[in-house]
């Protein structure tokens, strides 16, 4: 019985390395497909300035950003238009208002600096800044 026991460990080994033994290297994946090379690409053209008249072919002389600076303080830039403009504001958002167990209130307002008003009863409430809101003091 061990020679069986010894016999089928030692197949029990040998077996994994057998099926390894019959499986190659992968093939090349390019061994069947044709190979595209992609052309270099171009190098970027150097930056020339553009000439101030371009009659003449000067080119612009080169400011540094001091110059362009000094230039903008002395000659400002004009706006054309109708008036300034004036930013759009949209509604201002009333903060939350809170009751004494954390429910919100609709329709109460704060009025002021921790006071409320509840628009339902008219009436005016002390209360205490609470997380996005006021809450009523208990």
């Amino acid at each position: 019985m061990s020679r069986l026991v010894r016999f089928a460990t030692a197949l029990g080994l040998m077996l994994p390395a057998i099926g390894m033994a019959q499986i190659g290297p992968p093939p090349s994946p390019t061994a069947t497909r044709p190979v595209v090379v992609a052309p270099p690409a171009p190098l970027p053209t150097p930056v020339r300035p553009t000439p101030v008249d371009s009659l003449s072919g000067q080119m612009a002389p080169v400011k540094s950003n001091s110059q362009v600076q000094q230039q903008l303080r002395s000659h400002p830039i004009e706006a054309r238009g109708t008036g300034p403009t004036q930013p759009i504001q949209g509604p201002t958002l009333q903060p939350k208002v809170y009751d004494r167990h954390g429910r919100i209130i609709p329709g109460a307002k704060q009025v002021g600096p921790n006071r409320v008003l509840d628009t339902r009863t008219g009436k005016y409430y002390d209360a205490i800044p609470s997380g996005d809101g006021q809450q009523i003091r208990p």
